[in-house]
């Protein structure tokens, strides 16, 4: 049972610093501050902050492909402290409500393919892996490529 109530709200120009801060401490291979805010300001309307007690402990970055009615799940993330209670989950679940709000019929995302409880949730949620993308990451492991259609 989750104990705190998280909201998710659309991201702003002032969260860019904090979800740089969560993504550095998730990931061994960031995006950079300056990144975040040229996803943000690419697509500021598929980009998430989850807050609770007024402070943002999550996010999920979004935006476009060059596919026709696909957007692209860039990165998304959880301070440590607040995983493993199913705010990923309602994270991703806000994305695909709303990017089926904007018309929009798919989703791709990329996952490191020894992130096994990432690829789990994923694949409840309806992701399929399409291929393997090799030397993908920067300490050249390979990635998932997943679609959800």
């Amino acid at each position: 049972m989750k104990s705190e109530n998280p909201e998710i709200k659309p991201m702003n120009e002032e969260d860019i610093t904090k979800v740089f801060d969560i993504e550095r401490k998730s990931f061994p291979y960031p995006f950079g501050e300056i990144l975040i805010g040229n996803i943000f300001f690419g697509a500021p309307e598929l980009c998430f902050v989850m807050e609770s007690q007024n402070e943002i402990i999550g996010f999920v970055l979004g935006g476009y492909t060059t596919v026709q009615g696909q957007t692209h799940i860039l990165s998304i993330a959880l301070l440590e402290e607040y995983r493993n209670k199913g705010w990923g989950r309602d994270l991703l679940i806000h994305f695909i409500k709303r990017t089926e709000i904007l018309g929009y019929k798919s989703i791709k995302l990329e996952v490191q393919v020894d992130n096994d409880k990432a690829i789990q949730l994923y694949d409840t949620l309806g992701f399929d892996i399409i291929s393997r993308i090799r030397k993908y990451y920067q300490d050249d492991s390979d990635a998932f490529l997943m679609v959800r259609s």
